[in-house]
């Protein structure tokens, strides 16, 4: 097993029970514990983890998944100003990706004032809800991630690796200037890549919250996005960088 896929092992057995023991992961992995400790030392400088006597636990800077009904009830100005703007990019006639999630959903609902639009999601309560409108909405099935309503694995992947789309907006958990759109699991990381891909405009939608924050999976790097729209809350430093050192992108700040 390679260093990266072992590491990978290890924050695994971290999400799922929040701490671990060296003696017992290096028995599992079929290798030495003082592997295991150079690997734990490794993933401590990336933030990943904290190293305790005998093992780790997760890091605090380490975000995870947060249910959907919690996610909604957080930050629900700042979502509807970014979603304001983000309806601002879309035209009549337009096909639409919308990732998962809240930002995305209170994009849906200000869709109601275009002709001829259609919307392609890996979100059931966001294609529901486009069900009730006068859009063509498609959604890609697959895997129900449990307290979001996201549906991920290998047919959302086949899905939108055969659509294109004028547009794609995705939303993230965790944003930083370095270490790019990160998110808790590696299939979301793969599915919203494969999104991006997809549109011929990328935009990243995500309020201040999500800023200077680190994940587990790499989506992408902001210099491979068209636009980040964002609220005002984002600390100056990181609307500096994001005015002057991404050129590439258009950095909104609502």
């Amino acid at each position: 097993m390679l260093p990266a896929e072992r590491r990978k092992e290890i924050i695994e057995v971290l999400k799922r029970e929040e701490k671990i023991v060296v003696d017992e992961v290096a028995e599992k992995l079929n290798v030495s514990p003082m592997t295991i400790r150079r690997d734990l030392q490794q993933l401590e400088k990336e933030e990943v983890l904290t190293r305790t006597h005998g093992g780790a636990v997760l890091g605090e800077k380490l975000t995870q998944e947060i249910p959907y009904n919690e996610k909604k009830q957080e930050n629900t100005e700042a979502k509807g100003k970014i979603a304001d703007q983000a309806a601002a990019l879309i035209e009549d006639g337009y096909t639409i990706i919308l990732d998962a999630g809240t930002t995305n959903m209170a994009i849906a609902k200000r869709l109601d004032k275009f002709k001829n639009i259609k919307v392609v999601t890996n979100d059931l309560l966001i294609a529901s809800y486009l069900s009730q409108q006068e859009v063509d909405v498609y959604c890609s099935g697959g895997e129900i991630q449990k307290n979001t309503g996201a549906c991920f694995g290998s047919s959302a992947l086949k899905f939108f690796s055969e659509v294109y789309a004028d547009i794609t907006f995705v939303g993230t958990s965790a944003v930083d200037v370095v270490a790019g759109i990160t998110t808790p699991t590696l299939d979301k990381a793969e599915l919203k890549k494969k999104m991006l891909s997809a549109g011929e405009k990328k935009v990243l939608v995500a309020d201040s919250s999500k800023f200077g924050k680190k994940s587990f999976a790499k989506v992408v790097d902001l210099r491979d996005l068209d636009v980040v729209i964002t609220d005002s809350d984002l600390p100056k430093n990181l609307i500096d960088t994001l005015s002057s050192e991404q050129e590439s992108i258009k950095a909104t700040i609502v």
